[in-house]
C-alpha cells in the first residue's frame, strides 16, 4: 500500500514533506495544491487551492483543525481544516522553504525563506514579530521535541544553525568537510534534541551532537544525493532518502 501511495504523490510532484496528524497525511506540490488524504484506503479528503506557485512546506497546527503552507509565491496560508477554506494570507517578501510551528495554536510560527532569513509569526498579525539574518539561504526549519531549540539548515554556508528561542540567537554552528547542501536539503532532530542529523549531495549523512558538540561517525552507504533525513519520533533509529528515490533505515546506531 504504501509503495503504491507514494508512487502516486511523486506523479504529482509532491514538494512539502509528508506530514502526518491523527489519520492523514497532508502535502503540498508543484501544482500549487495542499491536498490531504486519509491514511485508511488513500484517498483525497480536501484540496486546498490559493498558492501561485510551487509549495515547498505544509504542517498541521491547532489540534489538527488547520494547516500553514509556504511557497515559492513568498506567502503563508492559513488553513480550515473542516472547510477547506484559506483563513488568511500572510506575505512573507520571499520564498519559504520551510516552517515550524512554535505554539499548537498557531500564535508562533517561524518560517525559513531563499533571502537567508528567519521570519517569526502571529497568525493574527500581517508582519513578522521577528527577524534572524542567517548564513545562507534557508532550506530547512526543525523544531526540538522541547520547543526550545530550532535547527537550521543554510546552503550557501552548508552549515546547520543552532539557534536557542528563549533568546533567538543562534548558539552553534554544525559544518563539517566534505558537506555540501542541496536547494531542498532536510534536516532533523532526534526526539529528545540531543542529536541533529542532514544528508549531503555527496550521499553521505552527517550527525552532531548537541550536548557536546561533536560529530558522530555515520558509515556511507547512499550513491546519490541525501535531501531528506528524518528520525523516527519513538526512538534513536532514523530514515534517509537520495534523490534516485532509495532509502535507507538506519537502526541500532552507535549514538
Amino acid at each position: 500500500w504504501y509503495q503504491r501511495r507514494v508512487r502516486e504523490w511523486y506523479q504529482r510532484r509532491v514538494r512539502g514533506l509528508l506530514y502526518l496528524q491523527d489519520q492523514f497525511v497532508v502535502a503540498g506540490s508543484n501544482d500549487a495544491a495542499v491536498r490531504m488524504w486519509q491514511i485508511t484506503g488513500g484517498q483525497v479528503k480536501s484540496t486546498f487551492m490559493g498558492h501561485d506557485n510551487k509549495i515547498y512546506t505544509v504542517k498541521f497546527y491547532n489540534h489538527s483543525q488547520r494547516v500553514v503552507s509556504g511557497s515559492h509565491d513568498r506567502t503563508l496560508r492559513l488553513w480550515d481544516v473542516r472547510s477547506s477554506k484559506n483563513i488568511r494570507t500572510i506575505f512573507a517578501r520571499s520564498s519559504c522553504h520551510d516552517l515550524a510551528v512554535l505554539s499548537e495554536q498557531g500564535t508562533n510560527i517561524v518560517s525559513g525563506h531563499f533571502d537567508k532569513r528567519l521570519r517569526f509569526w502571529d497568525e493574527r498579525q500581517d508582519t513578522s514579530s521577528h527577524e534572524m539574518l542567517l548564513d545562507g539561504r534557508i532550506t530547512s526549519v526543525d523544531l526540538s521535541g522541547c520547543g526550545k531549540y530550532l535547527a537550521c539548515s543554510c546552503k550557501d554556508a552548508s552549515a546547520i544553525k543552532f539557534i536557542d528561542l528563549k533568546v533567538n540567537q543562534a548558539i552553534a554552528t554544525f559544518t563539517a568537510d566534505g558537506l555540501k547542501m542541496g536547494e531542498h536539503t532536510r534536516c532533523s532532530f532526534s526526539p529528545d534534541g540531543q542529536y541533529i542529523a542532514v544528508g549531503s549531495t555527496d550521499g553521505s549523512i552527517f550527525v552532531w551532537n548537541t550536548r557536546t558538540l561533536k560529530q558522530e561517525v555515520v558509515p556511507k552507504h547512499h550513491t546519490s544525493a541525501v535531501p531528506v533525513v528524518k528520525w523516527h519520533p519513538m526512538g534513536q533509529s532514523f530514515i534517509s532518502l537520495e534523490k534516485s528515490k532509495k532509502f535507507f533505515i538506519w537502526t541500532d546506531l552507535d549514538l
